[in-house]
């Protein structure tokens, strides 16, 4: 078992001589799966000789692997779990969004029913950055109307899309209308 700490003693080389052929990501597997081969099926004589780790063997055996593992990969990809965690997340970041757009072309229609004086004060309001305080100014539309008439909208849209909203909430998006 000696004679293979010795041959970890010079994993850097091996991952870096992996890395060579062409495979970054899975190098440290492919060195570490070479341990094992080695540990196997090799004689220590075949690995150690002179007392010196035989260099030209292990480029054979990690060559060897690294070509096992383009075949294998060619069959089916191999994915990290960091990768397939990853993408996981996209999918689950991607169906929120589309939900998030479904929610709001709901809103929107629901918008576009309105009288003509609720719609128009309601889009000021979501579309810019303007208080209430502001738009009266702008309007000349008492603080307390525009205050009243977007209350009014807002319990509309939730009455509306309370259902669908808890939906989203809970990330039930195929429920989503």
């Amino acid at each position: 078992m000696e004679w293979l700490t010795s041959v970890a003693k010079e994993h850097k080389e091996w991952v870096k001589l992996v890395k060579s052929f062409g495979e970054d990501f899975f190098a440290e597997d492919i060195v570490q799966e070479a341990y094992l081969r080695l540990h196997k099926y090799c004689k220590p004589e075949n690995v150690i000789q002179d007392g010196k780790v035989n260099k030209g063997f292990m480029y054979f055996v990690l060559r060897n692997i690294f070509l096992q593992f383009i075949k294998t990969e060619k069959k089916g990809e191999m994915v990290s779990l960091e990768k397939l965690a990853l993408l996981k997340d996209e999918t689950e970041n991607l169906a929120r969004e589309e939900a998030y757009g479904r929610l709001l072309v709901l809103m929107n229609h629901e918008v576009e029913k309105w009288h003509w004086y609720d719609r128009q004060l309601f889009n000021i309001y979501k579309d810019t950055e303007l208080s209430i305080r502001d738009i009266a100014k702008e309007t000349t539309i008492s603080s307390s109307s525009i205050f009243n008439t977007i209350k009014n909208c807002k319990r509309k849209i939730k009455s509306v899309l309370e259902e669908d909203y808890a939906d989203y909430k809970n990330t039930d998006y195929e429920f989503i209308k």
